[in-house]
């Protein structure tokens, strides 16, 4: 045999085995790394009641299109933002689930949708059917109330006609219960003061407003029925039934704060000097008294024309101070309060101003109580400016990562326009311009507890253009800005006042009870916010809802 024909022939067999090793171990890594996709082996509508399927991202999983585990699959809502609503305090963040579909690998996944309808898609939800896991978990969207902490018998009231609003959520005391109310602030707006829902708002998935307007129940009177806190919130919401069926079209859902105790419709011509005192009201700004009175009648019986008040409540079960505090002032007036940090007259009396001293009250008295005339209030409304020429989009308290912007209620009365007249114009900048008395209490971080700075030195802050801004800005975080963030670096809208687009978005001249658009510029930043703190009593009373 030839030696060099057999080397050859060798060498070739020899390579020939190795290439068909290489195909070999080729195909074998290409059908390793092929990835396989679930299928869904069950996806039906759930049933039952609606309530039980409520619930609330957990943010250890993302939202998709379709159940993760399919082919085609996309996120729409990153765990990172979803994970934002677990501890959200608006209601609109509340969620449903409505169908689950289970794969062949034993994974369940719901779809779920936000009650502003923001969010929609599938989630995964654990290896069981039976009770909600993985990205989502059940959630009651109302709490029962807390019992009520008053150790009297009568309790807080409701709002004053005024316009000053409790801001109690524990539950209702007796005297609550069992009194009559009126809606304070009749009119069209869907804040949850002015009109009635089927349940409060934003509790349940597409259940809405029972009217839409209640100016012509601008006199009815309601009795509560049923109480409950939005679990979000914490706020207080009542059940009302009017007290005259020609006006049960309005029954429905309100917040508490939105109510005012019905007066005192005892006429003064039936004044029982034996068992009543009666209650005068005197306007500071003009040392007068006025013509309207107010009736105390104690429940009791057996007193007589000159007896201590004492202890002695109403049928209501109302002490005389009580009742001060919680019955509406004459029409266009508020109690005036001696209170040294501002506050209002609280509901049980507390900083009223009372001639003679309440705790001596005798039965066939008249004690006097000082109020000052209310100042028509002027409001304001958030907005973001439009880039390119595009007109400016209104901001809601959800746009913001902690809600409206707040102010305690001294600084609004401090800080926005005042006067007697409601129409009576103001000077804009005086107010709202760069230096004026509005916005630097609302750039203030000692008086505004959502205010935050953010410094760009390190480049981690950009305008609406991409553009670095190496400065400091004071302003409001808004929510994560999907578009920008990763699970490791998220990536927050932070909204700057613009004094040139607030002017730009005015009246020349404006006046006292219109609402004023206050305008922001929006960046984007990487700086990680720092929750507001809750030492002060702040509200969002002067916004616009």
């Amino acid at each position: 045999m030839n030696l060099k024909n057999t080397l050859k022939k060798s060498l070739f067999v020899g390579i020939a085995a190795l290439g068909f090793v290489a195909v070999a171990g080729t195909a074998n890594a290409t059908q390793a790394s092929a990835k396989t996709y679930a299928k869904v082996t069950s996806n039906k509508a759930l049933s039952g009641d609606a309530t039980s399927r409520n619930v609330n991202f957990t943010g250890s999983s993302a939202l998709y299109t379709k159940a993760s585990a399919l082919k085609g699959a996309s996120v729409t809502a990153s765990k990172t933002t979803l994970g934002t609503f677990a501890d959200s305090k608006t209601s609109q963040h509340n969620v449903r689930a409505y169908r689950v579909a289970t794969t062949n690998r034993g994974s369940v996944y719901y779809k779920v949708v936000s009650f502003d309808g923001q969010y929609r898609g599938w989630i995964y939800g654990g290896k069981s059917a039976s009770a909600f896991g993985g990205g989502v978990e059940s959630y009651n969207t109302t709490t029962t109330p807390a019992a009520t902490t008053d150790t009297t018998t009568s309790g807080s009231s409701a709002s004053s006609a005024s316009g000053s609003t409790s801001n109690q959520t524990n539950g209702l005391s007796a005297a609550q219960k069992a009194a009559t109310y009126k809606i304070a602030t009749t009119g069209t707006s869907n804040d949850g003061t002015e009109v009635t829902y089927t349940f409060p708002a934003w509790t349940q998935y597409k259940k809405g407003r029972v009217i839409t307007d209640s100016t012509p129940y601008k006199d009815a009177t309601f009795k509560v029925t049923d109480e409950t806190t939005r679990t979000r919130e914490g706020d207080l919401w009542v059940k009302i039934e009017a007290t005259d069926s020609a006006n049960s079209k309005a029954n429905g859902w309100i917040k508490y704060s939105g109510l005012t105790k019905a007066s005192s419709t005892t006429p003064t011509t039936d004044f029982d000097a034996s068992k009543s005192v009666k209650i005068a009201y005197r306007d500071t700004t003009t040392g007068k008294t006025l013509d309207k009175t107010n009736t105390w009648t104690t429940s009791a019986t057996g007193t007589k024309q000159g007896d201590s008040v004492s202890t002695n409540t109403d049928a209501e079960g109302e002490n005389i101070l009580t009742f001060i505090g919680s019955t509406d002032a004459p029409a266009g007036y508020k109690l005036k309060s001696n209170a040294t940090d501002g506050s209002a007259v609280g509901t049980d009396g507390s900083h009223a101003i009372v001639t003679p001293d309440a705790t001596t009250a005798k039965f066939g008295d008249t004690l006097t109580v000082d109020v000052t005339p209310v100042a028509a209030t002027t409001k304001v409304k958030f907005q973001v400016a439009g880039t390119k020429g595009a007109t400016n989009s209104d901001l809601k308290a959800s746009d913001f990562l902690y809600g409206f912007p707040t102010l305690t209620a001294s600084t609004q009365q401090a800080t926005l326009p005042v006067n007697l007249d409601k129409d009576k114009t103001f000077e804009f900048g005086k107010y709202f311009g760069s230096n004026g008395s509005f916005t630097k209490a609302l750039n203030d971080t000692t008086k505004s507890p959502n205010a935050q700075k953010i410094s760009g030195v390190n480049s981690n802050i950009w305008d609406a253009s991409g553009n670095e801004n190496h400065g400091t800005l004071t302003g409001f975080y808004g929510q994560k800005d999907d578009s920008k963030s990763s699970a490791s670096q998220p990536v927050y809208y932070f909204y700057v006042y613009d004094q040139a687009a607030t002017d730009a978005a005015n009246a020349s001249s404006v006046t006292t009870g219109s609402t004023v658009n206050y305008v922001f510029d929006k960046f984007t930043t990487n700086t990680t916010p720092v929750k507001p703190s809750t030492d002060l009593n702040a509200n969002s009373d002067y916004v616009t809802k």
